[in-house]
């Protein structure tokens, strides 16, 4: 089977280099957004971590604004370019440079290859969360000045457009729900809604997937191992502390990891996998 990968990154390029050392196949593709307002001199040193590797191209840049739209416009341009590379990809894999696969490829490859139809992705009903975070559509945020704005005007979900989950970002997507999405009238409808909420990376492919026609065609959690410490706004950067949980987890990837706080523990699971060593220099 041929996997597409769509890559988010921003810093630590020196650990993107680690990350495609251990998924990076002759056979896969590649699209890599690195943020717009990353410095260029550490763009270049992404660019020199993918070179030589034919099947790895780097998409237009956006900048992403925590809890605004760039995520979004950045996948949905990652999509349509895997899609022009590789027509007959088999899924697609959402991960960031700071990620690292707890299983080699052909395993992953195999349960995909056994399931070719199935989209991985995390549902929460909204109407079961906390309050704060189910009146998020609702309220009119705009981005400006780099940062999020939120304000308590309120704003009318349109007639005809439900939304009702809530997820990780993190998901794996067939590759017929991704070629449904390029034309689709629902994409576009929930795009203009979303960029005019908080954290629509957390309700668009969502919501999308459940108005498509691969609404029965979905597993409800996605394949990523991730540590939430209480109510903070940012993952866990794990560590060899939590190796035993993440390998017990029985997931095919984790976040976040950051080698200048524990480069050993990508060591090790790069030696588990059977990936190339990880060099010491990760920035």
């Amino acid at each position: 089977m041929r996997l597409a990968y769509s890559i988010s990154a921003y810093k630590l390029p020196g650990q993107f280099r680690w990350l495609m050392d251990a998924i990076w196949h002759p056979d896969d593709v590649y699209a890599v957004h690195v943020d717009a307002k990353t410095p260029p001199e550490v763009l270049a040193a992404f660019e020199a971590a993918a070179a030589g590797r034919p099947n790895v191209r780097f998409i237009a840049r956006e900048p992403v604004v925590w809890m605004g739209q760039g995520l979004v416009n950045a996948e949905l341009r990652a999509i349509g370019e895997l899609l022009r590379m590789a027509p007959d990809f088999g899924h697609l894999i959402a991960l960031s440079g700071q990620d690292y696969p707890l299983k080699p490829r052909h395993e992953i490859a195999a349960a995909l290859a056994s399931t070719p139809d199935l989209n991985y992705v995390r549902l929460d009903p909204l109407r079961d969360l906390p309050f704060h975070v189910r009146r998020r559509p609702y309220l009119f945020s705009f981005e400006h000045g780099g940062r999020l704005v939120k304000t308590p005007l309120p704003r009318p979900i349109p007639r005809g457009l439900k939304i009702a989950w809530k997820g990780s970002w993190w998901r794996v997507l067939s590759r017929d729900f991704c070629a449904w999405l390029t034309d689709a009238p629902e994409t576009k409808a929930y795009w203009r809604f979303l960029k005019n909420v908080q954290a629509p990376d957390e309700l668009f492919f969502q919501n999308l997937l459940m108005a498509s026609p691969f609404r029965d065609r979905v597993v409800p959690q996605g394949r990523h191992f991730v540590l939430w410490p209480g109510d903070s706004g940012s993952p866990l950067t794990l560590g060899t502390a939590h190796e035993a949980a993440m390998l017990a987890s029985g997931q095919w990837y984790a976040r976040k990891f950051d080698a200048t706080v524990d480069a050993d523990i990508l060591a090790r699971l790069a030696a588990r996998i059977g990936a190339p060593a990880p060099r010491r220099k990760a920035a």
